[in-house]
């Protein structure tokens, strides 16, 4: 029965998405600071960053700043994670009581990693891109109400914050991509047909709150019909399925522009370059120490300062994205070296090699002396030769017999 429900409201959804995604898009402006947020097709766009890519190269001028905070298990309400308290768990004050209730049980984090509106906010959002509706879907029809007042509240939520410190965030709410049927694996018809309801329930919402909506759904089931395999297991795309949905994003959620494609390779290296600090932030391996319940006793004393520095290096790299799509020229190693300077550490310091001879090596050195030389100056450092014979001898001399000593041995200084 839900196979045949696919087959007749498909071509219904496929028309209503077309009428709903060639409405007024989002009108970005220089700065602006975009953050995503979301379940699992939202977070493996970070580890492809076609998507982000794509946003440079269309608006080179306008210096974007974008943060992925998407996360795999993720939905309307509910955001869990192991490193910060039980009512962190959810996103906004009453979601607990409007998530699914399997969901609402203790799991018994602890630790203080920010909460939603904590990182929209250090963040300065200025739009928020949401990705939901694919993990929920598979509570299938009898959730479906539910899952809609979820929804309907995140949206009223995050409409009523001012994560910039002026104004509301602009909005859009992005669908799931359809399955791909891939033999072996899944037809993708049973998935399908609970994701069009699941679709069509988020349109609705999104009407009713007037939010920006784009439906990948249907889309998506157009770029299979080529038979390229668009993603790795009918669910999760891969490369191409995340250039394909890139181009459409942009196309669907933005004022159109033309990417400047010559340097989209050199744009997307950057892209991959700002998004793995980014990860070393946001999802820091070892987070239980970082955040979580084993923060102390040496977490005070460590991890602040290294997310301080992350954050600095991640910043740097947007500077060498924008640089990128503009043609220009960022040298990130050494802004990466100011920052280290700025701290004083031994490791930065210039190196001065002091190579001990004997009292008759002193004027000339020795092939040891040699060496550390070489070395010395191949390193962009200096060296020096003494005899530490000769200087304790000096040390006891008046000054005036003191040069006389060294005039006898064929040196000027100690």
């Amino acid at each position: 029965m839900i196979v045949q429900l696919f087959r007749i409201f498909f071509p219904l959804a496929f028309l209503c998405a077309f009428a709903a995604n060639v409405h007024a898009t989002l009108e970005l402006k220089k700065g602006d600071r975009i953050s995503l947020v979301g379940a699992g097709m939202g977070s493996r766009m970070v580890h492809y960053g076609h998507f982000e890519t794509e946003l440079y190269l269309r608006f080179p001028e306008l210096d974007l700043t974008i943060r992925n905070l998407c996360d795999e298990g993720n939905t309307p309400g509910f955001r869990p994670h192991p490193g910060r308290g039980q009512d962190g768990q959810y996103a906004f004050p009453g979601a607990k009581e409007l998530i699914h209730k399997k969901l609402q049980a203790s799991s018994g984090p602890k630790g203080h990693f920010e909460t939603p509106d904590q990182w929209l906010t250090r963040l300065e959002t200025d739009v928020v891109l949401a990705f939901f509706g694919f993990n929920s879907s598979f509570d299938g029809k009898r959730e479906l109400g539910r899952f809609k007042k979820e929804l309907d509240a995140f949206l009223k939520h995050t409409l009523s914050q001012k994560y910039n410190g002026k104004s509301a965030p602009k909005l859009a709410l992005i669908s799931p991509t359809a399955l791909q049927p891939m033999p072996g694996v899944t037809s993708g018809s049973r998935q399908n047909a609970n994701l069009i309801l699941y679709v069509e329930g988020m349109r609705q919402v999104a009407k009713q709150n007037k939010v920006l909506f784009v439906d990948a759904f249907s889309p998506s089931n157009a770029w299979y019909a080529d038979g390229k395999p668009h993603t790795v297991d009918g669910a999760l795309l891969n490369d191409l399925g995340y250039r394909k949905l890139a181009g459409f994003l942009a196309d669907s959620l933005f004022q159109k522009a033309k990417p400047a494609s010559k340097f989209r390779p050199s744009a997307h290296k950057a892209v991959m370059d700002k998004n793995y600090f980014w990860l070393n932030d946001y999802k820091v391996p070892n987070g239980v120490h970082v955040y979580g319940r084993r923060y102390n006793p040496f977490g005070p004393k460590n991890y602040p300062f290294e997310l301080k520095k992350t954050r600095e290096y991640t910043e740097i790299r947007d500077q060498a994205i924008w640089a990128t799509v503009k043609g220009e020229k960022f040298d990130v190693a050494e802004e990466d070296a100011k920052q280290w300077r700025m701290l004083q550490l031994l490791t930065t310091k210039p190196i001065l090699y002091v190579c001990n001879v004997s009292e008759e090596e002193a004027a000339t050195g020795n092939a040891h002396s040699e060496a550390v030389a070489k070395m010395a100056a191949d390193q962009g450092n200096s060296h020096v030769v003494i005899s530490a014979k000769i200087e304790e001898e000096i040390s006891q001399l008046e000054e005036d017999e003191a040069e006389m000593f060294l005039g006898e041995l064929g040196l000027e200084e100690a």
